[in-house]
């Protein structure tokens, strides 16, 4: 199994759909979690632009399951995605999810400021389990707490801090975008 999470990517920013395409293509993933502030969403005007990424992904990967995380921009994304027919059964889009590979694993949320250990806690995850993080001014591997923390897609944010993180059967690691 291939995880890829992706987080901050603030679709319709210009050439973002060739960047996720190349990203996609390259990394073939089974399943694709958009890890909060993909779009600007605030009020139901704004669900086209919900439904546009979803397309744009689902054009790029038919095969993929899609896991919509809301964020800080797209607090409204996940009642659009509920009320559009085509997308209620097949987008699973939640506030938090839990990937289990390989018997390790990963609490996936968009952004936290408070204490890492406070939020280990509230999850109920263990010593060993990981938490990934779609933190806009990080792009990096905590291997002593256990975190990952996502950085984002979108131009807005300095070199070192774009990028996504593949999760696979053996290990996990984070590729950056230049």
């Amino acid at each position: 199994m291939k995880l890829l999470v992706m987080s901050n990517i603030r679709f319709p920013e210009p050439h973002i759909e060739s960047t996720l395409s190349s990203i996609v293509k390259k990394e073939e993933p089974e399943v694709i979690v958009l890890n909060g502030d993909t779009t600007q969403c605030y009020w139901d005007y704004e669900c086209p632009r919900v439904i546009d990424v979803l397309y744009v992904i689902r054009s790029i990967a038919p095969w993929a399951q899609i896991v919509y995380i809301q964020g800080d921009m797209d607090p409204h994304a996940i009642k659009c995605i509920m009320a559009e027919p085509r997308y209620r059964e097949e987008i699973i889009g939640t506030t938090m999810y839990v990937a289990d590979v390989s018997s390790v694993k990963y609490y996936i949320m968009h952004g936290h400021q408070g204490e890492v250990d406070q939020l280990r806690k509230d999850l109920k995850a263990g010593p060993w389990d990981w938490i990934v993080v779609g933190q806009q001014k990080r792009l990096e591997i905590d291997k002593l707490a256990r975190v990952i923390y996502t950085g984002g897609i979108t131009r807005e944010f300095p070199p070192e801090v774009r990028g996504y993180l593949v999760i696979t059967d053996s290990n996990h690691y984070i590729r950056t975008l230049s």
